[in-house]
């Protein structure tokens, strides 16, 4: 319908028509604009957010965007069964059960747990209690102590091997293993030893002013001597005792040993042999006080051997 323009006022007295003409202006102003609009509204409908006919009857007839009545009763049917199978097996927000329903724990499954104090419990269905946990704290706070403890003692002794080997044959390291330190030792020189007795095996000289001479041997030595200390004595036939003292021999020297007036026992150098050793032990002539005749006698008593 087209909009038509009223008629406006027209008197002998402008003023009068100026007043009633322009709300009539203004009404017809807005006709025209809403006619445009209305036209703007049938042309475009969407581009300004209003649905068509068209649409709207497609939208009404979509039975996927709506709840239609089977719908309705297939949920309705399907609250009534979630209700029934709550009232019939879900249980209360309080409620017990017996302990006999509920299952255990184990390494394998959930379930519940008994609370054990114990720190050495083997068991592996319980829990173990704040106190046994804080108790097992402790231990092992303890233990690390002593084991700290013991580490910094066995360094210290550590080091102190190895300062103690290295101050007699050297080859020893404080960065080394135990078992190396043990092949150090195991592995170092060792000077082997012996030691025995002949028994005062004894020579005596013939007659007076005469020197004597006897060999004594030792065998059977897990190793060969090269130096040998010998305890010997020079006295005359009926005892009297000019000399006791030690002889030491070498492979290379021998020994002497003075006594009264220039009486002596001389020990020429260590003669070898394998698993010991034999020396000769001489006793010079009794130099004795005026009118004497005293005869010489050498005796042999402990001896000691070094590889």
């Amino acid at each position: 319908m087209a909009i038509k323009q009223p008629r406006r006022f027209v008197t002998t007295d402008q003023g009068h028509a100026d007043v009633f003409n322009q709300p009539i202006d203004t009404l017809y102003e807005n006709d025209q604009a809403l006619a445009a609009q209305l036209e703007s509204i049938k042309t475009d409908p969407a581009g300004n957010d209003i649905a068509s006919k068209a649409a709207l009857d497609k939208h009404a007839a979509d039975t996927n965007l709506h709840v239609t009545a089977a719908k309705q009763a297939t949920w309705n049917a399907a609250e009534g069964n979630a209700k029934k199978y709550t009232e019939q097996y879900a249980a209360p927000k309080a409620h017990t059960h017996p302990a006999s329903d509920l299952p255990s724990a184990s390494t394998q499954a959930r379930g519940i747990v008994q609370i054990n104090t114990s720190v050495s419990s083997t068991s592996t269905d319980q829990a173990a209690a704040p106190i046994a946990v804080k108790t097992a704290y402790d231990r092992a706070n303890e233990a690390y102590s002593r084991a700290d403890q013991a580490f910094t003692q066995a360094v210290d002794l550590k080091n102190k091997i190895v300062g103690a080997i290295n101050g007699k044959f050297g080859g020893a390291g404080s960065d080394m293993s135990s078992d190396q330190i043990a092949a150090v030792i195991t592995n170092a020189p060792v000077k082997r030893f012996a030691s025995g007795t002949f028994n005062g095996q004894s020579a005596q000289a013939s007659s007076w002013g005469q020197s004597i001479s006897m060999v004594v041997s030792v065998g059977g030595l897990s190793f060969t001597p090269s130096v040998v200390f010998i305890r010997v004595r020079l006295t005359e036939s009926d005892g009297f005792r000019h000399i006791d003292s030690f002889a030491r021999l070498s492979t290379a020297t021998g020994d002497t040993i003075y006594g009264w007036r220039g009486n002596s026992v001389w020990a020429p150098p260590l003669r070898q042999q394998a698993g010991g050793f034999n020396a000769t032990i001489e006793g010079s002539k009794i130099d004795a006080y005026a009118g004497g005749s005293p005869i010489s006698k050498v005796w042999a008593y402990e001896w000691w051997a070094f590889e």
